[in-house]
């Protein structure tokens, strides 16, 4: 009897053990690019998520794939100061925006002078027309910058094209975007 309540009494050893988990294998909500985990599982992934979203970290990478959670109020994240620091700012060196995502695409635009895509995808009320509007904003200024006056003037024609398309109301949403 003494031997085997010995044996089912857990060790310094044992309990350090289930106590300590490799670095990326736990959610921290301090991660910027979820493909760095070590293990990333989909419990993984959301409870990061989750996190992030609970610190108003509402932009997180999957390598080049920016996920966005609607935070449903305004945050301080969208100010001129904000958009004009990802302006050519190296991949990785900021925290991931949407800014981050139209600096990319107009920079490939001038560099490779080959039309660029910017998909924004997600269930009604995830906030796909405010990102484009917020892609379209950046890219706009980025024109300003660096005097393109010609693609400045084709986005801005645009714009009327894509609400053209109209609103419709949904389950989720009285006026969903329909572009």
């Amino acid at each position: 009897k003494q031997q085997h309540r010995l044996e089912s009494t857990p060790t310094f050893a044992k309990m350090a053990a289930a106590m300590y988990m490799a670095p990326g294998t736990f959610a921290t909500g301090e991660v910027d690019d979820l493909s760095t985990l070590e293990h990333l599982t989909e419990d993984l992934l959301l409870k990061e998520l989750q996190l992030r979203y609970g610190n108003n970290k509402i932009y997180t990478f999957v390598t080049d794939i920016l996920v966005a959670i609607n935070p449903f109020k305004r945050l301080p994240l969208y100010d001129e100061e904000t958009l004009l620091k990802y302006n050519n700012a190296l991949p990785g060196s900021l925290p991931p925006h949407v800014f981050g995502i139209a600096d990319a695409a107009y920079h490939n635009l001038e560099k490779m002078k080959k039309s660029q895509c910017v998909i924004i995808s997600g269930e009604s009320g995830a906030g796909k027309t405010e990102s484009a509007k917020f892609v379209i904003r950046a890219i706009l200024k980025l024109c300003e910058s660096h005097d393109s006056l010609v693609l400045e003037k084709r986005i801005l024609q645009i714009s009327p094209l894509l609400e053209a398309f109209g609103n419709a109301q949904t389950l989720m949403n009285d006026n969903s975007s329909r572009f």
